[in-house]
């Protein structure tokens, strides 16, 4: 890994801005340092891309294709050095970063050259063509929880329809940027195609999202930052995906067979010490099997460790600023008349917090109204169907929901859930990668992945004969 992450403007490697340190949450030591871009650096990089615009939004739809397959195959290459990065940067464990940091963005990339081949370039529609092109330049700004990923979903997509992008990721995870751009680079894309531009999201992310010459901001994060960005991007009329927080249920019916749907649901829950957007941090259960699925959760094999460790299931916080976040929720909550299942609530040595589940909240709690983004989970019981699908909707967030149980009871709560997708049985997102992902409510606008994710980056004209 490099001491510096550099920013990438048309191809070129610029240093400039304040250093900011990137911290190992796990040794609790500096790994290297970025910069703070600012507003001089994006508008070098919007440039750029507007200049590349010209060009890569003219080459074929094969073309295009070909340049994300070669990606893929590039990122299975580096697989084990990209993940290794993210473990480093941000303390996932290596299994997991090896499946949705390096396995997943490639399967990103196959799925989305799959798409851009089949997409519905020009349709028939009463008498008119419609006729679709790319938007123009991206601004792409990206998370810290699960950075190749989301990287790849907004990078792909956009590539493939034709656009040009600058990604400003997140300051905490600013080396496996540089990484995934080197690889589009090596790929065959023309180095203005795709610019990484480092800093924090209070001046490098606001310069790039109120860019007068963005077509197009898509986002990742908080609610409140997603917020900033809309109105920054409102000024100057350009079109937003916002995939914002979320705090979604699990709903365990009663037929549902519990030796899978208990692990399957608190291992979905804790994903990454539970910094997932859609981790479902609400398992909704019946009440009459309440004291048995509490003994299950008890009975779970937690192992909480070095990230690099093949053996550990569970890392460190990304940073002492979120192990506080974390920690003040847990407290909360157990001030609230929470009752530990298990976990204390309390921090551990280092960034570590161990996993935490929480029963007989009131609904008010902010426990089970708020996005905490970690190990904590909520119980909520229910005395019949329709109180759980009540429960489960009663959020102000609306992105995923997990659903478990018979084929038939799952498939009819789920048609019934106020979210943007829903899994049944310990189906996982990340096996279904040309399925659209976004939410509504506090959750945001917009798809990203799949054809409804691809259509995001383009404009469409009606040619009427």
């Amino acid at each position: 890994m490099p001491e510096h992450a550099v920013s990438l403007v048309g191809g070129t490697a610029t240093r400039s801005g304040a250093p900011i340190d990137v911290i190992d949450p796990f040794t609790g030591t500096s790994i290297g340092f970025t910069h703070e871009s600012g507003s001089e650096t994006v508008d070098l990089a919007v440039q750029s891309a507007e200049h590349a615009f010209h060009d890569w939004s003219r080459t074929t739809i094969e073309e295009r294709a070909a340049v994300l397959e070669r990606a893929a195959d590039l990122l299975d290459e580096h697989a084990a050095d990209i993940a290794g990065t993210v473990t480093r940067e941000m303390g996932m464990p290596i299994r997991l970063s090896t499946v949705t940091q390096a396995e997943l963005p490639a399967s990103v990339l196959r799925a989305t050259a799959a798409i851009a081949r089949s997409f519905p370039w020009v349709e028939s529609i009463d008498g008119a063509q419609l006729r679709r092109r790319a938007s123009g330049v991206v601004g792409a700004i990206t998370p810290w929880n699960m950075p190749v990923h989301q990287i790849v979903a907004k990078v792909s997509a956009a590539l493939g329809a034709g656009c040009t992008v600058v990604l400003k990721p997140s300051e905490a995870t600013p080396f496996d940027a540089v990484s995934v751009a080197q690889i589009f680079l090596d790929a065959g894309l023309p180095p203005g195609a795709f610019s990484v531009v480092q800093g924090t999201g209070r001046v490098t992310g606001a310069a790039l999202a109120g860019h007068p010459r963005i077509a197009h901001v898509s986002f990742t994060g908080s609610v409140d930052a997603g917020r900033t960005v809309a109105a920054l991007a409102a000024g100057t009329l350009a079109r937003t995906t916002l995939e914002l927080g979320g705090k979604s249920p699990a709903v365990i019916l009663p037929d549902a067979d519990f030796d899978a749907a208990v692990p399957g649901a608190l291992g979905n829950a804790l994903v990454n010490s539970g910094q997932a957007c859609n981790a479902p941090t609400r398992m909704v259960i019946p009440a009459e099997s309440a004291a048995e699925i509490e003994q299950r959760i008890a009975e779970m094999s937690i192992v909480l460790g070095d990230p690099s460790d093949p053996a550990t299931t569970h890392g460190p916080l990304a940073s002492e600023r979120q192990l506080a976040r974390v920690v003040d929720y847990a407290q909360s909550a157990i001030a609230d008349g929470g009752r530990l299942v298990i976990g204390t609530g309390k921090p551990e040595a280092g960034c570590f917090m161990a996993p935490t589940v929480i029963a007989d909240l009131p609904p008010t709690s902010r426990a089970v109204r708020e996005e905490i983004f970690g190990p904590v989970v909520v119980l909520q019981t229910y005395r019949d169907v329709e109180e759980a699908v009540a429960i489960a909707n009663d959020s102000d967030y609306g992105l995923s929901a997990e659903v478990w149980g018979s084929p038939t009871e799952a498939e009819a709560v789920a048609s019934k859930l106020h979210v943007g997708q829903v899994k049944l049985n310990g189906v996982k997102t990340r096996s279904r990668p040309a399925v659209p992902f976004g939410g509504v409510k506090l959750s945001g606008y917009g798809r990203e992945l799949g054809a409804l994710g691809f259509a995001e980056f383009t404009d469409v004209t009606a040619v009427m004969a």
